[in-house]
């Protein structure tokens, strides 16, 4: 479990301190492998779980067999109670890993109520977890900017400006397939594809494979 040592969660917290709070928070580890899905929020899920290698999608299944995207997670994300999304019956929410995933499972009650000798190190962990919560809503606000967007070419270019934004570059890659990235921006694969084509050909950006090239200039 040290891939997770002084990792977000557990930043400025020592390496003896962190294997004492894996008892506390009644932590247990499990791998998955692709495809598998890690968790569903509708279905009792009241732990907190930290990617520690692999990648997953948080993903929401609609009544008509529709998939969005509502988040990607990476090497260190957090999903689950606190920082994520809460389930209910018709949610259709899951976690499902798109590689193979080693995943610790926290209890959210004990991060939530800290022991009885209330040790500097738990208080570390509430104030990381608070970090962290910050900047998970930093990120949703994101997305709401590229969801609010009206047009498909007004959504591809917000999120690509935010991609070029987050690496510094005007050339960058995409983190997802372009199923994937249909799935995420709400959109029909067709026509994302389509107007993904008449941007090239409009001179806005250039495409190989997922590399994506701005040319701030035409927008």
């Amino acid at each position: 479990m040290t891939e997770y040592f002084q990792k977000n969660l557990f930043y400025n917290i020592s390496f003896d301190e962190y294997r004492k709070l894996l008892s506390c928070l009644n932590a247990r580890e499990r791998h998955f492998l692709s495809g598998e899905t890690i968790c569903d929020f509708d279905k009792n899920f009241h732990s907190t779980g930290i990617l520690g290698k692999g990648n997953a999608l948080v993903v929401r299944y609609e009544v008509n067999g529709t998939r969005t995207i509502l988040e990607r997670l990476e090497p260190q994300g957090l999903f689950g109670q606190f920082i994520s999304y809460q389930g209910n019956p018709l949610a259709g929410i899951s976690v499902v890993s798109t590689s193979p995933c080693d995943v610790l499972f926290i209890d959210c009650d004990c991060i939530s109520t800290p022991c009885s000798k209330a040790c500097f190190h738990h208080s570390q962990l509430i104030r990381n977890l608070l970090s962290m919560i910050s900047d998970r809503a930093l990120h949703l606000s994101q997305r709401v900017e590229v969801l609010s967007q009206r047009s498909i070419r007004e959504k591809l270019i917000c999120y690509f400006l935010q991609l070029a934004g987050n690496q510094n570059s005007q050339e960058f890659s995409l983190p997802f397939t372009m199923v994937d990235l249909a799935d995420y921006l709400s959109i029909a694969r067709r026509a994302m594809t389509r107007e993904m084509k008449h941007m090239k050909e409009d001179g806005l950006i250039e495409v190989e494979k997922k590399r994506i090239r701005l040319h701030l200039e035409g927008i």
